[in-house]
């Protein structure tokens, strides 16, 4: 295989529950992850060494700070695989989003080589590969509907969320994670509310009755630092969303919508106040494309 070209489906988080605090320091928690429309594009070809990266997104880095670097190298440690990489990726979801633009694009970089260099990895052992770059690595991997635990390594697959239109609002003001994780408390541990909701789609629940079980233990930390994330779920009830929230560590603000046209309307009222998109849900996490070059 001379190269291959993916989409990279970003998520959200329907819910998301702190359970507790390791020794190390790393974050316990439960959440209902949804894999959504939303997609950058990777193609990648083998080279006969090194890794090379570009991007159209210009405060993307193309170095080993980059997490597709890293998802090559780590790889390259599991596999043996001594060959290079070419990647070039085309960045449509939003930095700093809450979104896992960068562990789904680490997510399709070890899909490709896998299939690359003829490696036949299952998928559990590209999760294991990938749970050493980021938490949100494995599901990415995976996608869909799923239950996640743990700091991201356990994964189950539910019941897929029903059809639906989901409205997504990237405010201007991004959010370090770190920062969101630093400033929780002890206090907003233990929620239930990623459990509940499993139950609901195991008796496949309507969107509305889904919409009223969406929480996140991290939104309320997040608006504190950026206000403005209070404001756009105010808007999207308002339009006629059955239920808002912000994905993972913020900063993006989603709207669970029964009626496309009501979703077009607010992505057409309110496209030049931040970036709006209006996505549905998708059964995996990455996806191969026919055809070549993407840049």
């Amino acid at each position: 295989m001379d190269q291959i070209s993916l989409r990279a489906y970003a998520k959200i988080n329907l819910t998301l529950d702190v359970v507790g605090r390791r020794k190390d320091g790393y974050h316990l928690l439960q959440s209902v992850m949804q894999s959504i429309s939303l997609a950058d594009f990777l193609t990648l070809r083998p080279q006969s060494e090194g890794i090379t990266l570009v991007t159209d997104h210009p405060t993307v880095p193309t170095d080993e700070t980059n997490i597709c670097w890293g998802a090559v190298t780590a790889f390259q440690r599991y596999t043996g695989v001594t060959r290079g990489v070419r990647i070039e990726l085309v960045k449509n979801i939003p930095l700093q989003a809450g979104l896992g633009g960068g562990s789904t694009d680490a997510a399709a970089v070890l899909h490709g080589l896998n299939q690359l260099f003829a490696t036949n990895l299952s998928l559990q052992e590209l999760q294991t590969i990938g749970l050493q770059i980021g938490a949100d690595v494995p599901f990415c991997l995976q996608g869909g509907t799923a239950l996640v635990q743990g700091i991201g390594e356990q994964i189950t697959t539910l019941t897929s969320f029903p059809t639906a239109t989901i409205v997504l609002v990237k405010p201007k003001e991004g959010v370090s994670t770190a920062e969101v994780y630093r400033s929780l408390s002890p206090a907003a541990h233990g929620g239930k509310s990623t459990m509940e909701l499993v139950a609901k789609l195991a008796t496949q629940a309507s969107v509305e009755q889904l919409g009223l079980g969406l929480s996140n233990a991290l939104e309320a930390v997040t608006i504190d630092l950026v206000p403005e994330i209070g404001v756009w779920k105010e808007r999207l009830l308002t339009a006629g969303s059955c239920g808002t929230l912000m994905s993972g560590s913020g900063t993006t603000v989603f709207g669970l919508f029964t009626n496309f046209e009501l979703a077009k309307q607010f992505s057409v009222d309110w496209s030049d106040q931040a970036r709006v998109f209006v996505v549905h849900p998708v059964p995996r996490g990455v996806d191969q494309m026919n055809g070549g070059d993407l840049t």
